[in-house]
């Protein structure tokens, strides 16, 4: 009887020590993991005249990518969400799909600032890069080509009503340049031969699908991350 009890006293004993071994976190790996987010937040935080370097975003880990979702959906990182959206695209993890996507679709209203309206535009840059190796942001580029575009319900400045609608759109088409895929490419070429009217709007939206285009075709990392001009 004494003899079965021990028996079990030590099994148990060797369970809990067994799922104690196996849930610890190794010091090691605590150290590296803050020091991923550490950086990626240092990453995104500073001003970049040229752009933010693609190749320090593609080093971001999981949780790099994890902290920088929190952020772009945190108000008070308002500053830099721009620099976090692109950052989450040339990253290519799949977490940075629903980061970006939600952002997107967020309600924005009323007259926003420099910051806001940086945000808004890069995100789809973004999802540009991001469509290089993720589906699903190659998917969620070409539906927004044939979804309803209402006027945005928000204003930056002279970007309003319409023109900024006409701004929003060669963004899209853009992102979708970013792409380099096939299918963006048939979209574009589509664009293109349709669109053949004479008047100012049609010879600016063949333009603009004329340049995404060439920028497919070149391969060009696209336009540079920089805020718009005062």
């Amino acid at each position: 009887m004494a003899s079965a009890r021990r028996y079990r006293s030590g099994l148990v004993a060797c369970l809990a020590a067994f799922l104690a071994a196996a849930t610890a976190t190794a010091p090691g790996v605590v150290t590296a993991t803050a020091e991923s987010v550490s950086w990626a937040e240092d990453l995104v935080r500073q001003t970049y005249f040229e752009g933010l370097p693609a190749e320090a975003a593609r080093d971001l880990d999981d949780a790099a990518v994890a902290r920088l979702a929190e952020m772009l959906a945190d108000p008070a990182e308002a500053p830099f969400h721009g620099n976090i959206a692109i950052a989450l695209g040339y990253s290519g993890r799949p977490a940075a799909y629903t980061a970006l996507t939600e952002f997107a679709a967020s309600p924005v209203i009323g007259e926003v600032d420099r910051a806001t309206f940086r945000a808004r535009t890069q995100v789809l840059f973004a999802l540009g890069h991001l469509a290089r190796r993720d589906g699903r942001a190659l998917r969620w580029l070409l539906d927004a080509q044939t979804r309803p575009a209402d006027p945005p319900s928000w204003t930056f400045r002279h970007h309003r009503g319409a023109s900024l609608r006409t701004l929003l759109d060669e963004q899209l088409l853009t992102a979708l340049a970013l792409s380099r895929s096939p299918a963006a490419a048939r979209h574009i070429d589509e664009l293109i031969a349709e669109t053949r009217g004479s008047d100012a709007a049609s010879r600016r939206r063949r333009g603009h699908a004329l340049a995404a285009r060439a920028m497919l075709e070149s391969g060009s990392p696209g336009p540079s991350v920089k805020a718009p001009p005062r």
